[in-house]
C-alpha cells in the first residue's frame, strides 16, 4: 500500500508538472498574442488617417492610452494636429487629458521623441555638457550672420547650412510648408570654406529678400545666389560663421539649434532629422 501510494503520488506530481508546463505555454502564447495585437495597433491606420496620408500628410503613432490610439498628423500646409482612434472605429481630434488633469498628449509626444531619438540624433556636439555652455553657444549663434525666412512673430530655429549641401536643402523642404503657413521661422546660418559654399553663403547674406533667393536656389536657379549678388562685408560674416562652427566643433550641416517654447531649454539636432514631425511638434504649439 505504501508503494502504491508513492506511485500514485508520483503520478500526481507528474500531472501537476505537466499542468504547469501547459499553463506556462498558454501564458507565453497569450503574451505573444498580446504583443502581436499591440504591434498591429501601432501600425494599423484608421481609414481617415490613410486618406490623410494619401493626401500628403505625415502620420506618426504616439501611443495607446485610456482605450485609444494617439496619432500625430502633419498636414502638407504645415499644420500640426493630434488625433485619437478607438477600437470600435471612432476618431476624434484634439488633446487627451489624464484623469488627474495632466495633458496625456504632451507625455506621449515626449515618449515618442524618446523612441525616435536614435533617428533624430539629438546632440550638442560637446556644448550640451552643461546648461551654461549651451546658453553661451546659443548667444553666439544669435549674434552670428543669419537670414530669417518666415514670419517675424513665429517661433524660430537656427539651421547651420552649406549652400551646396543636398541634406540641408532637403531639410528645408521639410520645413517649408510650416514657414509658408506662418507658424515657423527658419534662421539660416550659412558657412563654408569651399568656393561654392562660401560664395553662396555670402550671396545669401547679401540678399535683399533672402527667402525668395533661397527658394529660387533650392528650386534650381543657381544664379539666385551668384557671385554678382555679393555685397561688401558678406564674406567676413561667412568666415565668422565658419570659425564659430570650428571653435565649437559643431557637426557637419545641417545643424539645428533652438530654444524649446515649452520649457526654454536650448536643444540641438545634428544632421537631417529622420522624422521632422518631432521637431515641428516641439516648435508648433
Amino acid at each position: 500500500m505504501m508503494w502504491a501510494s508513492r506511485k500514485n503520488a508520483g503520478k500526481g506530481k507528474s500531472l501537476k508538472t505537466a499542468a504547469r508546463k501547459i499553463l506556462q505555454f498558454l501564458l507565453m502564447a497569450g503574451l505573444l498574442l498580446t504583443a502581436a495585437v499591440s504591434f498591429a495597433q501601432k501600425t494599423e491606420r484608421h481609414t481617415i488617417l490613410q486618406k490623410m496620408e494619401a493626401d500628403g500628410a505625415k502620420v506618426g503613432f504616439l501611443g495607446h492610452a485610456y482605450g485609444m490610439d494617439g496619432w500625430i498628423v502633419a498636414d502638407p500646409e504645415g499644420g500640426m494636429s493630434y488625433v485619437y482612434t478607438t477600437a470600435e472605429g471612432g476618431l476624434m481630434s484634439g488633446m487627451l487629458f489624464a484623469p488627474d488633469g495632466s495633458l496625456e498628449t504632451m507625455k506621449q509626444i515626449k515618449d515618442y521623441n524618446g523612441r525616435m531619438s536614435s533617428g533624430t540624433q539629438a546632440a550638442m556636439a560637446g556644448a550640451e555638457k552643461s546648461a551654461q555652455k549651451s546658453e553661451k553657444l546659443y548667444a553666439e549663434v544669435e549674434r552670428a550672420g543669419w537670414v530669417a525666412l518666415g514670419e517675424s512673430a513665429a517661433p524660430y530655429l537656427y539651421v547651420f547650412i552649406n549652400v551646396g549641401c543636398d541634406h540641408c536643402q532637403e531639410f528645408w523642404k521639410g520645413l517649408e510648408a510650416s514657414v509658408k503657413a506662418g507658424s515657423l521661422q527658419v534662421r539660416l546660418v550659412p558657412y563654408g570654406a569651399l568656393e561654392l559654399n562660401r560664395d553662396g553663403a555670402a550671396a545669401l547674406l547679401s540678399a535683399e529678400h533672402p527667402e525668395e533667393a533661397w527658394r529660387a536656389y533650392v528650386g534650381g536657379d543657381k544664379a539666385a545666389l551668384g557671385k554678382d549678388k555679393i555685397k561688401d562685408g558678406a564674406y567676413l560674416k561667412v568666415d565668422e560663421n565658419t570659425a564659430l562652427t570650428k571653435n565649437w566643433k559643431l557637426p557637419g550641416p545641417p545643424f539645428t539649434l533652438y530654444r524649446r517654447p515649452a520649457d526654454g531649454v536650448v536643444t540641438a539636432i545634428a544632421g537631417q532629422p529622420e522624422n521632422t514631425m518631432l521637431l515641428l511638434a516641439e516648435m508648433l504649439k
